[in-house]
């Protein structure tokens, strides 16, 4: 008897959870992920980021929120490179460019920052000009 429920509850179960669309597996690591970085739990939501990066490889949110919690956890190469591959996607992503600028400051590459808060001013990210004024 216990084999025939089994058999006959498989494949509804497995029916319900293929139903769960793409967007909605996405939907859910980003807000996962997103309130998990805000509880500074970036490990996990380095984690929850990558899921949806494996789900939508072109996702350029999860690149940039992904980066922000490797950037947090002090893994600032691995944080330059998913700002780099968000704004490969998303040329015109300023947030990206300043926190980029800010990854390439911490390495020592000071014209690679200048370069980049310059570039996110120019796509309109307001109150960064301070940062501009070590370009000088």
């Amino acid at each position: 008897m216990k084999n025939i429920i089994f058999f006959l509850l498989f494949p509804l179960l497995i029916l319900f959870t293929s139903c769960t669309s793409k967007q909605e597996k996405i939907d859910k690591y980003m807000k996962e992920g997103i309130e998990k970085a805000r509880n500074s739990d970036n490990k996990t939501a380095i984690e929850d980021f990558t899921n949806v990066i494996g789900i939508q490889a072109d996702n350029y949110e999860a690149y940039y929120y992904r980066a922000n919690a490797k950037y947090n956890l002090r893994m600032t190469k691995e944080a330059l490179l998913d700002y780099t591959k968000a704004i490969e996607i998303k040329p015109d992503y300023a947030d990206a460019f300043y926190n980029r600028a800010l990854c390439k400051q911490f390495l020592n590459d000071k014209d690679g920052a200048c370069n980049d808060w310059r570039k996110a001013v120019s796509l309109g990210k307001p109150n960064i000009k301070d940062m501009l004024n070590i370009c000088r």
